[in-house]
């Protein structure tokens, strides 16, 4: 058996690494393959029927419970119909929770809402019984820069699944502070240079897979 799981991870890293090179120039699709015209059009039609409150509205995305609960519901729907929010961030929960409540808070939104995660490291970092990805430090020490790409591109399919559309990563912070425990395991290491790099390739994944990026703090 471990023959077996030996030759399929062979050939699952010799699958990748043919496509490095192609890696280096590739280039994100999220926003060249739209149409741009069409999407202006769409979004002056919507701005221009807009009252003032609704407009600054938009530019809010408040924090709100992933508990799929009667009074939570109440919550974010009085957030959007009142408050006339753009835009929910999920606080922890389960993802059938999180699908379930996105579905019910963009049937009630009169705009299309912008859920997005703030999933340093995928799911896991705010769902429960989700995939478990490693933390950025030991992401920091793979040498095949590729991976980082693949990366992405699977927290983006995950994200999709559940209705995400942007994901608040990844963390660019440079772990140069030995009295910052915050930092720590979630910085891909203490060379600024290395740390762009792998944050650019993870980022290229994400929006490769149609989830927006972005590089914090």
């Amino acid at each position: 058996m471990k023959i077996k799981y030996i030759a399929a991870a062979t050939a699952f890293f010799a699958t990748i690494c043919l496509n490095v090179a192609a890696l280096g120039s590739k280039t994100t699709t999220l926003y060249d393959t739209v149409d741009k015209e069409k999407m202006g059009h769409w979004v002056d039609s919507v701005y221009n029927q807009m009252s003032l409150d609704e407009r600054i509205g938009q530019l809010f995305m408040p924090i709100v419970s992933g508990d799929n609960t009667e009074s939570n519901k109440n919550t974010i729907k009085n957030l959007i119909t009142s408050q006339y929010i753009g835009g929910l961030l999920f606080s922890k929960g389960s993802p059938q929770n999180q699908a379930e409540l996105t579905n019910y808070a963009q049937q009630v939104a009169k705009t299309p809402l912008m859920i997005s995660l703030d999933g340093e490291w995928g799911l896991s970092m705010r769902l429960d019984n989700t995939t478990q990805f490693p933390r950025n430090m030991m992401l920091g020490a793979i040498q095949n820069d590729s991976l980082l790409y693949y990366y992405g591109l699977e927290v983006a399919r995950q994200c999709r699944q559940i209705g995400v559309q942007v994901n608040f990563a990844p963390a660019l912070d440079v772990n140069s502070n030995p009295n910052n425990p915050v930092i720590g395991n979630r910085s891909f290491g203490e060379d600024p240079d290395r740390v762009a790099q792998l944050g650019v390739m993870y980022s290229k994944g994400l929006e490769a897979g149609g989830v927006m990026a972005v590089a914090k703090h």
